[in-house]
C-alpha cells in the first residue's frame, strides 16, 4: 500500500484524492475549496459535529485536504497516512497548521496512537481502497482502542462489491495511447485502487467487540456508506 500511494503522490496526488478532478489539469483551488463541503456532507448525514475542544484522529489524510478543515475546528489533529510522500506534501502545502501532527501509519494498525487518546476518529474515501476487508475490520478494532469513552468515529466504507471488480481495459490504438500518455490515470486497475467492500454485519460485530455502538448507518448497500460509531462510556463502579 505504501509503495502504491507513494507512486500516486508523485503521479497526480490531487486527482487520486478526488478523481472528479480533471486528471490532465487538476484545479488545485477547487480541490482545497471543496474540503469543507466534503467533510460537512458526511457529518451532516450522520448528525455529528466537531467541537473546538476535540482531539481528532484522521485516518488517511493524503495531502491534508480535510486536515485543514479539521484543524480549523478542533483543538488538535493527528493526521495519519500510509504514504510518506503524501505526508511530505501535506506538511509542505500546509505549514501553518500548528495544531496538526503528521503521522506515518503502517497500513494495518493505529499503533502510533495511544489508547483512549482521541475524542473523534474520521476517515473518508480511504477504507474502500483497502483490498482485504479483514484489514479494514482491524482498523475498526483499533478505532475502538484509541477513542476515549463517549468518543465517536465517522467513517466511510463501501458496501457494494460490484464497484470493486476489475474490468478489462479499453482497447486503445498504440498511436493514440502514446499521445494520451501522461494525460490519463495509470493505476486504476491496481488492487490498492480497486479495494474491497465490507459486509455491514461484520462491521457492526467488530465495532461491538471493540466497545462501540453502531449509532447510525447511511447509504447501506452503496459505495459511500457512512457510519457513526460511538465508544461506550466507562462503567461506574459502585461501592457499598
Amino acid at each position: 500500500m505504501q509503495e502504491f500511494w507513494d507512486a500516486r503522490a508523485a503521479e497526480n496526488a490531487l486527482y487520486y484524492i478526488d478523481n472528479r478532478l480533471d486528471y490532465a489539469s487538476p484545479d488545485a483551488e477547487a480541490f482545497w475549496a471543496g474540503g469543507p463541503e466534503v467533510l460537512d456532507t458526511m457529518l451532516n448525514r450522520l448528525g455529528a459535529r466537531i467541537e473546538p475542544a476535540d482531539e481528532v484522529l484522521e485516518i488517511g489524510c493524503g495531502v491534508g485536504r480535510i486536515t485543514r478543515v479539521l484543524a480549523a475546528r478542533a483543538a488538535r489533529v493527528r493526521a495519519l497516512d500510509v504514504s510518506p510522500k503524501m505526508l511530505e506534501r501535506a506538511a509542505e502545502l500546509s505549514p501553518e497548521l500548528g495544531n496538526v501532527e503528521w503521522i506515518l501509519g503502517d497500513g494495518r494498525t493505529l499503533d502510533a496512537v495511544a489508547d483512549a487518546s482521541v475524542d473523534v476518529a474520521h476517515s473518508d474515501v480511504v477504507f474502500q481502497h483497502i483490498p482485504d476487508p479483514s484489514i479494514t475490520l482491524g482498523y475498526v478494532r483499533e478505532i475502538g482502542r484509541v477513542l476515549r469513552p463517549g468518543g465517536w468515529a465517522a467513517i466511510q466504507v463501501s458496501t457494494d462489491p460490484e464497484v470493486h471488480r476489475a474490468r478489462p481495459p479499453a482497447r486503445v490504438p498504440a498511436a493514440l495511447w502514446a499521445s494520451l500518455r501522461g494525460k490519463r490515470p495509470r493505476a486504476q486497475g491496481h488492487s490498492a485502487w480497486l479495494g474491497s467492500a465490507l459486509k455491514l454485519n461484520d462491521l457492526r460485530a467488530t465495532a461491538t467487540e471493540a466497545g462501540m455502538e453502531t449509532e447510525r448507518v447511511v447509504g447501506a448497500g452503496t459505495q459511500f456508506c457512512h457510519l457513526l460509531l460511538r465508544k461506550a462510556l466507562a462503567r461506574q463502579t459502585s461501592h457499598p
